[in-house]
């Protein structure tokens, strides 16, 4: 696609796709930075010289998938990559479908490869007559714009065969969030917006007070959104450990981390601060509001090295990610030798502002944590993965983490 800026809204498409990290003030509304094209994750270039612009594009319907191949006989595939392939695969495990995601690359028949995060739904084994998986294929090819492959064996002789251990089978996700008292209720929103609205996958909304009293064992789930968690009872505390011990998956955000590490969830140890080691020049009393706001992380952008080969990064295919960040949470890595799958380097600002203070704490650090807890596993993000809606682009990491933490190697933990 070429967007023209010979046009008159060249104003707006400027400000879509523009980064800034050089401002007048340090003082912001608002966040400091609305690149669109970072948001969505969408690759693309800025053009100095003409080129063809080809045919006027018009959006009149939603795209469809097609199917790929003859009638299944041995199983159906689609890859991860698409961004309704979460409502797919909730699509199919609500109507008990039996799914396996490939934990390693595999071929079809004419060679296409499948990478790690492909999707698997074999036709024998399943509660389903063939045409009534046939008809579930149908509805995410028309209504989730997916491509779905079709095999007729299950012999891969270039990588692994779909019939091997490298195939997992994925249980259907029973989702809960902690709300109300001193959580964040924007964050909750969001991500409660994300899982009901974008991938029609119900989530229910526990108040913290209920949560101290709540029975966790129709949940294999828990979000917990950033906020304080200081009115959890500490009978609720060992409750929600013993949970996660069993199989839980407890996923947290931002400051959540805190109270998580506290309270012997997990190792999400964020770096001090360093005030009070330099001297410090003595400030009018009118600047302090000034002088602590310049120091606020509103909203900024900042690129993340992923590994790929972490089910958390499914259906990626980029080792370099744009991050939101509305923090000064800076966590630091791990020691172990696959712990850190995602992190930022030495030069991580993308667009926005973050202060002189902050911009060195930001860099190598990790943003995000793994620990493990006998067969349970507890998820940490330092950012928000759904902020307002138009983030769009890590939306996937949070849906990996709901399907996928179960089989997260606990090798990987901190």
């Amino acid at each position: 696609y070429v967007i023209p800026m010979n046009q008159p809204q060249y104003r707006l498409i400027k400000g879509m796709f523009e980064r800034r990290t050089q401002f007048e003030d340090s003082l912001f509304y608002d966040i400091s930075s609305w690149t669109l094209s970072l948001a969505f994750g969408v690759e693309h270039e800025e053009v100095k010289t003409n080129v063809p612009q080809g045919t006027l594009f018009t959006a009149e319907s939603i795209p469809h998938g097609k199917l790929i191949g003859e009638k299944a006989e041995y199983a159906y595939v689609f890859e991860a990559v698409g961004y309704y392939a979460p409502r797919a695969l909730y699509r199919l495990l609500k109507n008990d479908i039996r799914v396996k995601v490939a934990t390693e690359p595999f071929h079809n028949p004419a060679g296409k490869r499948f990478e790690r995060g492909a999707l698997m739904i074999p036709i024998s084994g399943q509660k389903m007559a063939p045409d009534q998986i046939e008809y579930f294929m149908n509805l995410i090819m028309k209504e989730d714009g997916i491509d779905v492959y079709t095999f007729n064996t299950g012999l891969d002789y270039r990588g692994v065969s779909l019939g091997s251990g490298s195939f997992e089978v994925l249980n259907k996700p029973s989702i809960a969030m902690l709300v109300d008292g001193r959580v964040s209720s924007y964050d909750a929103g969001e991500i409660w917006h994300l899982l009901d609205t974008r991938f029609q996958i119900p989530v229910t909304l526990i108040p913290v007070d209920v949560f101290n009293r709540a029975d966790l064992r129709k949940y294999n789930t828990i979000i917990l959104p950033t906020g304080n968690y200081n009115e959890v009872s500490n009978g609720a505390k060992e409750k929600l450990k013993g949970w996660v011990q069993g199989g839980g998956v407890l996923i947290g955000f931002e400051d959540a981390l805190t109270w998580m590490s506290a309270s012997g969830f997990g190792n999400f140890d964020m770096k001090k601060s360093e005030e009070g080691k330099e001297v410090v020049k003595p400030q009018p009393y009118s600047e302090i509001s000034n002088t602590r706001g310049a120091q606020q992380t509103s909203g900024a952008i900042f690129e993340a090295n992923v590994d790929l080969t972490n089910p958390l990064f499914y259906g990626y295919y980029q080792a370099k990610m744009p991050m939101f960040k509305s923090n000064n949470l800076f966590m630091e890595k791990a020691k172990g030798a696959y712990a850190n799958p995602l992190t930022y380097g030495t030069a991580p600002l993308m667009s926005g502002y973050i202060s002189k203070l902050n911009y060195p704490k930001m860099k190598n650090t990790s943003g995000v944590g793994i620990s493990s807890s006998g067969q349970g596993r507890v998820i940490g993000f330092t950012e928000n993965l759904a902020f307002r809606a138009f983030w769009f682009g890590t939306n996937k990491m949070l849906m990996n983490a709901i399907f996928y933490g179960p089989i997260l190697n606990s090798a990987a933990a901190r």
